[in-house]
């Protein structure tokens, strides 16, 4: 299986060894296009966002960031093969630079994690040639600003950008702007700029393997991600036993039971 289908987008069936060898082959190559990386608060907020959506209907590639499409794609029978989350495909990117000597654009970054990436990249992957902005809020919605950051990614003959501001926002920049980026590849890694940091501690790797990495972050920063958490994953839920009731009762029409 190539895709998995759910909450009208598609989601590609790749790993994260897989999804490496895909990244290093557009950047060797002449493909270009922006990839996002979605779990279950995207998938709810892309039911009611049409821009959201188009923004992942035009991605070159839609890797699973979240384990919650893992457990839906086996309950709906059409099993992904494994997480790509942006936290841990963030490093994977960096060392694909080193190797090829690519140059990176960071736009993003909160309690200065950019500034901090930036060290962390020049000591550890000192092929890679670095730049990195933290816009000012509402940088989205001021075209000349807009304007300034594209010019100034362009010029510094960036290869790959990577964009943490936050989702949709990150998305939708992406899709509004990237035919006017000379880059070969974007990436949409939400907290992963911070986790590589160091500025927001990632959940113990016991906690990811079960599927509790939402509710590390929950408790980190209750006030912030209570909705997106505890509203978000009632309704992705609800998405799922909808699309597993259609699912057998389209079975059961074939089956010429009704």
């Amino acid at each position: 299986m190539k895709y998995f289908y759910f909450g009208g987008i598609k989601i590609d069936n790749l790993n994260i060894s897989e999804a490496v060898e895909k990244i290093r082959e557009i950047l060797k190559n002449e493909e270009k296009g922006y990839v996002v990386t979605p779990n279950a608060d995207h998938i709810v907020k892309l039911q009611r966002d049409k821009e959201f959506k188009r923004a992942y209907e035009s991605a070159f590639l839609v890797l699973p960031d979240g384990i919650s499409l893992l457990v839906a794609s086996k309950l709906l029978g059409t099993p992904l093969k494994g997480r790509c989350a942006g936290a841990d495909l963030i490093e994977r990117i960096f060392d694909i630079a080193n190797d090829l000597g690519k140059s990176i654009f960071i736009l993003g970054g909160t309690k200065g994690s950019e500034k901090i990436a930036m060290e962390k990249i020049k000591s550890f992957f000192p092929n890679v040639k670095i730049a990195a902005y933290s816009p000012p809020f509402g940088f989205e919605k001021n075209p000349k600003e807009t304007s300034e950051i594209i010019n100034k990614i362009n010029s510094l003959k960036t290869d790959i950008l990577i964009v943490c501001v936050g989702a949709p926002k990150s998305e939708k920049w992406l899709y509004n702007n990237f035919d006017k980026l000379n880059i070969k590849i974007a990436f949409s890694l939400g907290a992963a700029l911070d986790y590589f940091a160091g500025t927001i501690k990632r959940a113990p790797k016991w906690m990811q393997k079960i599927g509790l990495e939402w509710f590390w972050r929950l408790i980190q920063e209750p006030k912030r991600l209570w909705k997106r958490y505890l509203i978000g994953n009632t309704i992705f839920v609800f998405l799922v036993l909808r699309e597993l009731i259609r699912k057998i009762l389209d079975k059961r029409d074939d089956q010429g039971n009704f």
